[in-house]
């Protein structure tokens, strides 16, 4: 009796022993069938928060996504237009072209005389370059020759004066337009170049290559991915999904309308507006009819071309993340339920467990008094690692993406050179097989025999060149590291410019020892070089001598338990970098080329891989050019 008066006066008295008592009043409470009812109330907003929190972030990934596909969509647009912009200009120098402009008289036949001679030539260049037509007109529009001079739906005889493409290549001298032919009904990019007259006479015609870019759209379409490209008006003109094409985002005001209809640009199109409103601005949601009756939605994404007077879109579906949204609101909800139950069960056995909680509370307050600093201090310094270790991981997966698109818009930069060298050896293969034929005919095994096997070689150098291709597209990791020999990854990496460098008449001087031993990842290290090497042409482009040298240096350790390396250095003779750009040279998106042709990250990538294997890479100006120095770690062997 007496010890429960002195507890309760103890109570009375000490102001902290009541709190404590009434927080361990309310736990019970919450374990009690009130709580219960608190905790089943709430799960529906916890439901819901947790799907809207996850379908934030889901949208925000997919965002990131949507802008690296898009630089990619680009890079490929684009690379499937500058393929064929040098054509026409070429062509508008042709003297047989200029001979058949300067003949006033009546055509006559197509076939024979000076058109004869140009349809022919026409009609073997667009087999050549797989272009859709060649054709030229005069300078009143009147077609004079074409490659499709021998079809039905021929374009000879016909006038294209009121044509976009002939008034701009008339008005500028060269022009770029997308639309559908008026005489074959089929869309095509259309790129004119005036033909320059003699004397006074400033343009006596025009001459126009047709590109079908059909095949573009239909690797969108194989793909899997929703992408759109319109014009200045906002009409599509290019999509993955058919039902897209020739219809404006939005209805188009009337001078508009009759402005294409009178150029006859998209056909017969009714020019029906997709959206009643107009697109979502970036990163917003988008909604688009498709052919089959669904909709077409996800997250917009978009990238102005204004050279050509594009835009292209890329529509990214957010269907995933929203599956994703719903897994985590029901596993909350089911983690409310759970949890309601638990306590459910808790309250039944509350009674029986009291005393032994009364004692693990009061122990616990104990302890928890005396290290609430340190516990505080620890939860902390948890939060903080789990915190880095997660923005760590992120930005090792976005540099790793990074560096992997970068190599991918690499190889886009370099796929016209690519194409050329597998070109090579095809035509060799296709001489070799018709010798072939003829040799079996006269019954020559010993020719046959030397043909084949030139043949097995041609396929080799094919195989070769695919292979290596794969090799440098696929991705790689920094974590993996092995002994590389500078010189072969030099000249795998030379091996990509081949053409280029030929093309471009650059003296390559190669001088990397053979024992010269890195340890590095061989893709990433490649990348790198090929970086190095495309910086150097693109800085010898006005240059009136093109030099390109490769020399390796081995070094030394420069201190006890430190390790040698290898000091590379890739030199140019493209009159150097201004100083006032050398501290810029490494910042990602720093670039001097004109807008289009980079994006400037070739440098910053080639810097964050070498700093990833160990080494460093920097730049300095030598007489005549450029030096850009590469340092790696060198393998003993």
């Amino acid at each position: 009796m007496s010890n429960d008066h002195d507890a309760s006066q103890d109570h009375r008295a000490d102001p902290t022993a009541r709190v404590q008592a009434g927080l361990a009043r309310a736990g019970g409470a919450i374990l009690g069938r009130p709580g219960r009812w608190v905790l089943a109330g709430a799960t529906p907003a916890l439901t819901l928060a947790a799907f809207l929190l996850v379908l934030e972030a889901g949208h925000d990934q997919v965002r990131r996504a949507a802008r690296q596909r898009l630089v990619i969509a680009e890079a490929v647009l684009r690379a499937a237009i500058d393929r064929y912009q040098y054509l026409p200009a070429i062509l508008a120098l042709d003297t047989e072209v200029r001979d058949l402009l300067a003949d006033h008289g009546a055509p006559g036949s197509v076939a024979a005389g000076k058109a004869g001679s140009v349809n022919a030539k026409f009609g073997a260049i667009a087999r050549a370059s797989q272009v859709a037509a060649i054709y030229l007109m005069d300078a009143d529009g009147l077609t004079r020759s074409a490659s499709n001079w021998d079809q039905p739906l021929s374009f000879v005889g016909s006038s294209y004066a009121y044509r976009p493409y002939f008034r701009d290549a008339v008005a500028t001298g060269a022009s770029r337009y997308f639309g559908v032919g008026t005489t074959t009904q089929q869309p095509g990019l259309f790129i004119g170049k005036a033909v320059p007259g003699p004397g006074d006479v400033r343009v006596a015609g025009v001459v126009v290559v047709k590109v079908d870019l059909d095949g573009l759209q239909g690797e969108w379409r194989r793909a899997g991915e929703q992408i759109l490209v319109s014009d200045a008006a906002g009409v599509v003109f290019l999509a993955s999904e058919p039902g897209w094409r020739y219809r404006p985002f939005r209805p188009l005001a009337d001078p508009e309308t009759s402005r294409i209809r009178a150029a006859q640009q998209y056909g017969d199109s009714d020019l029906r507006p997709l959206l009643a409103d107009g697109p979502a601005e970036p990163g917003g949601t988008i909604h688009l009819p498709s052919s089959d009756g669904r909709t077409g939605s996800g997250i917009v994404e978009r990238v102005v071309m204004p050279d050509l007077g594009w835009t292209l879109w890329y529509v990214a579906p957010t269907g995933p993340a929203s599956r994703q949204a719903l897994l985590a609101a029901a596993a909350v909800g089911v983690a409310g339920l759970a949890l309601a139950f638990a306590l459910a069960a808790a309250g039944q056995r509350r009674q029986r467990l009291r005393s032994e909680r009364a004692m693990r509370h009061a122990l616990e307050r104990r302890v928890a008094e005396r290290t609430h600093d340190l516990s505080d201090a620890n939860a902390r310094l948890r939060a903080e690692i789990a915190e880095r270790e997660r923005t760590t991981a992120a930005l090792r997966a976005t540099q790793d993406e990074l560096i992997h698109a970068g190599r991918l818009a690499a190889l886009g930069q370099i796929s016209t050179a690519i194409n050329h060298e597998i070109n090579q050896p095809l035509a060799a293969l296709r001489t070799f097989l018709a010798s072939t034929a003829v040799f079996l005919e006269r019954g020559d095994g010993a020719t046959v025999r030397r043909n084949l096997q030139r043949m097995t070689e041609v396929t080799q150098r094919i195989a070769e060149i695919i292979r290596h291709l794969k090799d440098f597209a696929r991705k790689t990791g920094p974590g993996h590291t092995e002994p590389v020999r500078l010189a072969a990854a030099a000249d795998a990496a030379l091996d990509l410019l081949r053409v280029r460098l030929r093309a471009e008449d650059v003296a390559v001087a190669c001088t990397i020892p053979a024992d010269a031993l890195v340890r590095a990842e061989p893709v990433r290290l490649e990348q790198v070089l090929l970086n190095l090497m495309v910086n150097a042409l693109d800085a010898m482009r006005g240059a009136p001598e093109r030099r390109l040298a490769l020399t390796a240096m081995h070094e030394p350790a420069s201190s006890p338990g430190s390790a040698s390396c290898w000091r590379l250095c890739v030199a140019d003779s493209g009159g150097g970098i201004p100083p006032e750009h050398m501290p810029q040279i490494f910042d990602p998106f720093f670039t001097t080329k004109a807008a289009g042709e980079g994006l400037g990250l070739g440098l910053s990538l080639s810097s964050l891989i070498v700093r990833d294997l160990g080494g460093s890479l920097s730049a300095e100006n030598a007489p005549g050019g450029a030096v850009l120095i590469l340092v790696l770690p060198a393998v003993e062997v």
